[in-house]
């Protein structure tokens, strides 16, 4: 069945689904089957089955989306055939199989308490607690899993088409959502951001509170999003064939791997819209700027040319045509490149690497696109000869969606420790001491080999301290807030000790003179 027969069917029951009805295409809601397309654009997989094979056809791109489809189906007890389908780019196919093969085990929490359940042994694949274990069970029991995981969908069409109708498996069964925390916000300039991180996990913390944090709510083509302007993250020792995954991740070194096949795939089979692979190593169907980049950096290191464009302006600056936008029903229907360039900088006898995303989903995605990122960079220092530098991701709009405005909250909440407020200041390191009266502060470069500034001033002045902390601020000696605040306290204590004639030694109490 071609694009053109492919709309929606206006639901009699106008509340289901309950969960992304603005992302999924309906078809005939007295149909029995659901379809998980996985990463193949839903669109491509509907028009193949035609809108009268299925009740609900949506994409599945990770192993979150497994529990609002859970509650999309047992808020609708029809759906006894789930089809999983498509490209499954990140095993969460794979996890919805496991689901309904081997079931849900308990997370717990301090004290035993329930705090969420997984897919038995996956730990990956989290349901709501609100969720009843006896209800998850009935759903399991009630819904047959058919896995056509990578195969022909002329293969699944044929047996979507052989389902046989069948009466609900329990009655519809709606469960409280978990609760949302409430988000604290403060007041900002809204746009330049910098986060500078050894790691992607560690600067994700970073990411989601900064957003969350200082986010202006805005509407989105598929629902609010919270969102910062230019959004700047500093990579530099995230190596990818030792990565650091801790758990709050939500995804696996395994299922990194599969990531980066998806990533850096050339879509011969045009499975997808586009892929980055795609547009870096087959940009208009024939050029490799891949090996363009190579081949510049190779010719003159310090090339300010090594750029890759992933944009092409003739077709992703021009929308479908009305007519396209109705037959593609719910959806936009035009999928353009969130990575729009690339460049590499010969500096410091390192390879830098700088992306660019016009927009970026940075709960969801931005993980995932740093680690493959990161991974390209590997690979050209491997081609170049040249040791790895920093890795740079720039969001012009870099955004959180609101269905992941709580999740995103609890991350940052379970994990952002005190410690980690603790970096050194790349600009430089100081020490405060007291001689006699005056209170002495130098600054040398973070390795110890230069002397960069000395500030010296009377204790016994009025706001002696702040002079010294003004004086820091105008010659531009920190640029870390947490060395700052430290700076500050030191210096305090050092006023402290002259006027009230105690003793001063950096990073330790006041004590009286002996």
């Amino acid at each position: 069945m071609g694009q053109a027969k492919l709309r929606q069917i206006k639901a009699k029951q106008p509340d289901w689904p309950i969960y992304f009805r603005d992302r999924l295409l309906l078809g005939d809601l007295q149909s029995n089957v659901g379809v998980a397309t996985c990463w193949t654009p839903k669109e491509v997989v509907a028009a193949e089955l035609g809108v009268k094979n299925f009740a609900v056809c949506g994409q599945l791109y990770t192993k979150r989306g497994i529990n609002p489809l859970v509650r999309n189906i047992l808020a609708n007890p029809a759906i006894r055939h789930l089809v999983i389908c498509g490209v499954d780019r990140q095993g969460s196919g794979e996890a919805l199989v496991r689901l309904f093969a081997h079931g849900v085990e308990a997370v717990k929490g301090t004290g035993g308490r329930l705090e969420s359940w997984q897919v038995f042994g996956d730990n990956e694949t989290l349901l709501d607690k609100e969720l009843a274990k006896d209800a998850l069970e009935v759903l399991i029991k009630g819904v047959f899993v058919y896995n056509f995981i990578n195969k022909p969908l002329a293969e699944v069409k044929e047996y979507v088409h052989k389902l046989p109708s069948m009466r609900p498996f329990a009655k519809p069964l709606i469960f409280p959502d978990s609760k949302k925390e409430v988000v604290a916000k403060f007041p900002s300039d809204l746009t330049v951001f910098k986060i500078k991180r050894d790691f992607i996990a560690d600067a994700w913390l970073d990411v989601l509170k900064t957003i969350m944090r200082f986010g202006v709510d805005t509407p989105g083509m598929y629902g609010n999003v919270r969102q910062l302007n230019d959004v700047c993250v500093v990579l530099e020792k995230e190596v990818t064939k030792l990565p650091h995954i801790p758990r709050y991740l939500g995804f696996s070194a395994e299922s990194l791997d599969k990531y980066y096949k998806g990533f850096f795939s050339l879509n011969t089979d045009k499975s997808e819209a586009y892929t980055y692979g795609e547009r870096i190593a087959s940009w208009g169907g024939t050029l490799d700027q891949r090996q363009l980049l190579v081949d510049k950096l190779t010719r003159y290191n310090y090339d300010r040319g090594a750029v890759i464009v992933l944009w092409e302006p003739q077709t992703d600056n021009f929308p479908p045509k009305s007519q396209q936008r109705k037959e593609l029903g719910q959806t936009k229907g035009w999928k353009v490149p969130c990575l729009t360039t690339l460049s590499a900088q010969y500096l410091n006898d390192e390879l830098y690497l700088n992306a660019v995303f016009r927009n970026n989903d940075m709960f969801g995605a931005w993980p995932l696109n740093a680690f493959a990122l990161r991974r390209f960079q590997e690979e050209l220092c491997v081609d170049l000869g040249l040791k790895i530098g920093p890795l740079v991701t720039l969001s012009h709009i870099a955004e959180i969606y609101d269905y992941d405005w709580d999740a995103a909250s609890k991350i940052v909440e379970a994990n952002d420790t005190l410690a980690r407020t603790c970096v050194y200041d790349s600009r430089s390191y100081y020490i405060v001491k007291v001689e006699g009266k005056d209170i002495i502060c130098e600054f040398f470069s973070p390795d110890g080999s230069r002397s960069l500034a000395t500030l010296k001033t009377n204790g016994n002045k009025p706001k002696a301290a702040r002079d010294i902390c003004a004086q820091v601020l105008k010659e531009l000696l920190i640029s870390d807030l947490g060395a700052a605040a430290d700076l500050g306290r030191q210096l305090a204590k050092a006023e402290a000790a002259v006027k009230l004639g105690l003793v001063f030694e950096q990073d330790k109490p006041l004590a009286f003179a002996h």
